[in-house]
């Protein structure tokens, strides 16, 4: 074999080896982070959970979480970012444009903040208690809103672009619904007595979400039917734009 070529071999093993290595510490702070989750919501609400029992609910040492992560802060950071992303997946999914009318999709979309503000409320609650990075100057819920608030903006450009209409209607659209729904399920939440129950509060949110987008699209020039299947209604606007082009 030629230098040059057993050089080659051993920078491929050498990368494999970092590869398998890079693989083995993300389970192992996966496991770390399912650990942490499952033990806060085990716990009463404002507890403070030590490291060594987060440690042994994962089946490692205290020690290898330390390796894993840079001090507590950053452990706690790292939680509420896994908190973040799982809750971000569960609203993507819900904001499928591909299935159910405008009111379908913001219903279903806004029933998955109410379940979980009610059905997690220890994870609620720290997710409120800091950043998902250190040095961030926003808490993780405020980090996710300006997600959501972001994926939202993103889906209505691109239907605004589908159907030829200035998206500069609905810049402020996403932010303000989002700020509103998470504002008013947290006035819910912590209600000892809520005059309404689930589902109105949701029914409620939804209604007047449609109000504010509703009232963005007319000002655009564009009506649509909230009832209708919207992809059927972006088919149709498609088309009317085409055929104006």
């Amino acid at each position: 074999m030629s230098i040059t070529a057993k050089r080659s071999e051993e920078s491929r093993v050498a990368s494999g080896h970092e590869a398998r290595w890079e693989q083995h510490n993300l389970e192992r702070q996966t496991r770390i982070l399912e650990a942490a989750v499952a033990m806060l919501e085990e716990s009463p609400a404002g507890a403070d959970i030590p490291v060594q029992q987060i440690a042994t609910r994962a089946g490692l040492a205290k020690s290898v979480v330390y390796r894993q992560f840079d001090g507590r802060e950053d452990l706690d950071c790292r939680i509420r970012a896994h908190l973040v992303d799982e809750f971000s997946r569960t609203l993507d999914a819900q904001l499928d444009l591909s299935t159910g009318s405008v009111d379908e999709i913001l219903v279903r979309t806004i029933r998955a903040v109410a379940d979980w503000m009610t059905d997690h409320p220890r994870l609620n609650e720290f997710a409120r208690t800091g950043p998902i990075a250190v040095g961030a100057d926003i808490d993780a819920v405020s980090s996710l809103k300006v997600r959501m608030s972001d994926r939202a903006r993103g889906l209505i450009s691109s239907i605004a672009t589908l159907i030829d209409v200035d998206d500069s209607a609905f810049d402020a659209v996403p932010f303000a619904v989002v700020t509103m729904v998470e504002g008013t399920l947290t006035q819910w939440v912590s209600d000892p007595e809520p005059t309404r129950d689930r589902s109105e509060i949701v029914a409620d949110l939804a209604r007047l979400a449609w109000y504010v987008l509703d009232g963005a699209a007319r000002s655009a020039g564009v009506i649509v039917d909230p009832t209708a299947e919207l992809s059927a209604v972006i088919a149709q606007l498609s088309g009317q734009a085409a055929r104006r082009a």
